[in-house]
């Protein structure tokens, strides 16, 4: 029995001992395995999780700094983020979406109150994208901005770096055009630090005029680049509505027959088709896109935006004494600086009478759209000739070669350069009605799908604004001066005004076999 035990006993010793060596080697394994494995982990390149959650958290410290600028400010403002384009197509794609998304729902959590949500920029694209069919582009990234009403802007640019993520952030005001804050979020490409050292910093970019800023974008991008570029803003300058111009019952104008510009007329670049020739004294516009408006102009010109125009016939100049003398139920005031010689512009007509001769005619009205796009000739500059308004006195009769030579009133047609399209006196001599009801904001009749030409009804039905446009050759409101004679250059007049500053031309639509494209 005693002996069974001692058995027993060894048996119980022999394999506690064996399990206590089995303890003790593999601890010592795994400490070899430790000391062993320490050495490389020194250089080990960090894992892709840990690199993208080191990304979120100097991301959300942006958005932070983002978010205390918003607190910091005197006035409330909102804030929007929109186009982190791809920094090597500039354009938006899967990953812009991405993080404008996650962007915005941090800094929404941040500022409930201040920030657009993220839904509301979507709901604006497909508006946009329903409301304009017909345009190519997408929508600039200040329209979209305007449309949210938002103050500030937080834009920029992405882009992949050896499988990590890269961010550019720069914030906007967007009432100053003021660079607020930028920052970058991961490693800087070679393309990226080239990029640094043609492009001043902060410090230069504020030495520089916002004009001269403007003036480089729009040498370096097409209106296609327009449509995409992050670092369009917008400048607005307040300018009151003009008044209603009275009759003047000044002297009677004197050198009406000025002498004729040095520069023979160029002739029209738009071609004609032989099966449907174009209506004589008029001239065929081909469809197109152009950007309208001006972020340097004023704040009624605001934002400037692409607009898709179909092809149109306009008068090649304004409409003169003896063509308008043909309609026998039109009529016309009188008063100070009249015209009387059949070829000077008609003048002293209300907006009703020129609608009516028009359709005399059976023309109409040029759209406002219409009328900037024929006067901008395909060109993106404040005039369809350039920025060099020394050239202006060559296109145009303004205050400069009129009454400031004592030359009072309007000149005959047709006596300056025509622009690029072959059209004269889109620039001064006279304004010039156009179809459109006057708001202040472009979108506010935009946004409308059942008024694509504008608002079908006078915001103040007592008081019926026009717009008017093109400058003049002197008189009221400053339009004869360059100022008053940009393409985008908007006036408002009461529709029953008769003036010495306002003549009119018309337009005509084209056949539905006959469009012409570029």
């Amino acid at each position: 029995m005693f002996q069974q035990n001692n058995v027993t006993c060894n048996k119980q010793t022999v394999l506690m001992l064996f399990l206590t060596r089995a303890v003790l080697s593999f601890f010592i394994i795994s400490i070899f395995s430790l000391i062993l494995g320490e050495v490389p982990a020194v250089n080990a390149v960090t894992p892709t999780v840990e690199t993208a959650e080191t990304f979120d958290s100097k991301l959300e410290l942006a958005l932070g700094s983002v978010a205390a600028l918003v607190l910091k400010n005197q006035k409330k403002v909102t804030l929007t983020v929109i186009d982190l384009f791809n920094y090597e197509t500039q354009e938006r794609d899967t990953q812009t979406e991405l993080l404008e998304e996650k962007i915005t729902a941090s800094l929404y959590q941040k500022l409930p109150k201040q920030v657009v949500p993220y839904y509301e920029i979507v709901y604006l694209r497909l508006e946009w994208k329903s409301t304009f069919p017909e345009i190519k582009h997408e929508p600039l990234t200040e329209d979209i901005a305007k449309l949210t009403e938002a103050n500030w802007l937080l834009t920029g640019t992405h882009q992949n770096i050896k499988g990590l993520l890269s961010v550019q952030l720069k914030l906007f005001d967007l009432t100053s055009a003021e660079l607020l804050w930028e920052t970058n979020i991961g490693s800087k490409t070679a393309v990226e630090n080239e990029l640094a050292e043609s492009i001043p910093d902060e410090s230069e970019l504020e030495k520089q005029s916002l004009e001269e800023i403007v003036r480089l974008r729009i040498n370096q991008d097409s209106t296609a680049r327009l449509a995409q570029d992050v670092l369009s803003v917008i400048a607005p300058v307040t300018t009151p509505v003009s008044e209603p111009v009275l009759q003047d019952s000044g002297s009677e104008e004197v050198g009406a027959d000025a002498d004729k510009s040095e520069f023979s007329p160029l002739e029209s670049t738009i071609p004609a088709t032989e099966d449907k020739p174009t209506p004589e004294g008029m001239v065929m516009l081909p469809e197109g896109e152009f950007l309208m408006g001006s972020y340097l102009g004023n704040e009624d010109e605001l934002p400037d935006h692409l607009v898709f125009i179909k092809g149109f016939y306009l008068d090649q100049h304004e409409l003169t004494n003896a063509d308008y003398s043909s309609c026998s139920k039109c009529e016309r005031g009188q008063g100070g600086f009249d015209t009387s010689d059949p070829l000077q512009p008609t003048v002293y007509v209300d907006w009703k009478n020129a609608d009516i001769f028009c359709k005399t005619q059976n023309k109409r009205l040029p759209t406002e759209e219409e009328w900037e796009y024929a006067a901008r000739a395909g060109s993106e500059d404040e005039y369809s000739f350039g920025d060099n308004i020394s050239q202006l006195e060559n296109y145009a009769w303004l205050k400069k070669n009129t009454e400031d030579l004592g030359l009072w009133g309007a000149k005959k047609v047709a006596t300056k350069k025509p622009n690029q399209w072959g059209l004269y006196d889109l620039y001064g001599n006279v304004m010039e009605w156009v179809q459109n009801y006057y708001r202040p904001n472009y979108f506010a009749s935009v946004r409308k799908q059942d008024e694509p030409q504008g608002l079908a009804k006078a915001p103040d039905e007592e008081y019926p604004l026009r717009v008017v446009r093109g400058g003049a050759w002197g008189g009221m409101h400053k339009a004869g001066m360059p100022e008053g004679m940009r393409s985008a250059k908007r006036y408002a007049f009461v529709e029953w005004t008769r003036s010495f500053q306002i003549g009119f031309r018309c337009a005509k639509d084209l056949p539905a076999d006959n469009i012409l494209k570029e």
